[in-house]
Formats: structure tokens, sequence, C-alpha cells
């Protein structure tokens, strides 16, 4: 049986796919989207499996129900309710994670053509992740790096919003004094 992961592996492999995750979400709201965006994100997805991985090693000896346990311990410490369902979502959420980084990687035309609702549906979901995992379950100065990030994030996204997914202005203006 494989050693358990030191817990700074753990933090390590969270916080390196959230920034991946942050730097590729500015990096695919550009017009055009920055090529290096799909890389990290991409690459933020493989540090959260990662992280999925470390934790289950370092925190719960690789048992789903050491880790139920513990989730249901926590919120209950947290939010007063002892419930572990909290673990389903995080399974889903790194499924959707995935998921999105490889049908992005593998079937960008088919990813481009997603129904309009999916990309709100999946960043509210990316930000209840983050909020939960990175703010709320996070005490420390951890706490303040996961406001951060979903703050960043809430920035990129309104600008991304507001722009409708059009050009930037500056592209489509006409040089002062060029007919067209």
């Amino acid at each position: 049986m494989p050693t358990p992961s030191p817990p700074s592996v753990v933090a390590f492999t969270i916080w390196t796919a959230l920034l991946l995750y942050a730097a590729g979400e500015y990096g695919r709201t550009r017009r055009p989207p920055a090529a290096w965006a799909k890389p990290f994100w991409l690459l933020g997805a493989a540090a959260g499996l990662a992280h999925a991985a470390a934790a289950f090693a370092a925190h719960h000896g690789w048992s789903h129900a050491a880790a139920y346990a513990y989730t249901a311990a926590r919120t209950d410490e947290l939010l007063g309710l002892r419930w572990g369902g909290g673990l389903w979502v995080n399974y889903a959420f790194t499924i959707l994670w995935v998921g999105e980084a490889l049908w992005w990687q593998m079937w960008p035309e088919s990813h481009a053509r997603r129904p309009r609702a999916w990309k709100p549906a999946v960043r509210g979901a990316f930000l209840f992740m983050i909020v939960n995992g990175a703010v709320v379950f996070v005490d420390g100065p951890g706490r303040w790096l996961g406001s951060a990030i979903a703050a960043a994030l809430t920035a990129i996204w309104t600008v991304d919003a507001r722009s409708g997914g059009q050009p930037n202005r500056r592209a489509t203006i006409p040089a002062r004094g060029r007919q067209e």
C-alpha cells in the first residue's frame, strides 16, 4: 500500500488547481480566447484530480466511509447539520471538472456549441464549490486566498457576461481616418 500524501501535497494540489482554473477562465474569456487557456484549464483539472487522490490518501486512508464521516463531522461543526452528502457533491464536481476539460480539449467544436445555459451552470457549480471548499471550510490564510480566487472569477465572469461573448470593442472600432 502506498504511503499517504502529506497534507502539504493536499493543499498544494488544490491551490494549484484553483489558480490554473482561474487563469484558464481569464484566458478563455479573452476575445479571441488566449491559446494558453485550454492547457491551463486542463492542467487545473488534472491538479484537481491529484488533490482528490492526495486528500483520500492523506486524510481518509482511501476509505469512502472515513471520508463520508469526516465530511459529516465538518458540516455539523460549521453548519449544525450532520450530513456527509457533500462528499457526493465533491465526486460530482470532480467528474464535471474533468469532463469539461476533456470535452473542451478533445471536441472543441462540440464544446463551443453546447447549450447556452451550460456555461453559467458550470460557472455556478465552480463558484459554489470554491466558496464552500476554499472559503467556508478553510481556516487561516487559505480563506483569504479562496476569497480572492472567488472574487477574481466573479469579476472575470461579470466582464465576460457584459461583453456578451463579443470581441473587445477596440477590435471593432475602425482606426481614425480609415474608411470602412
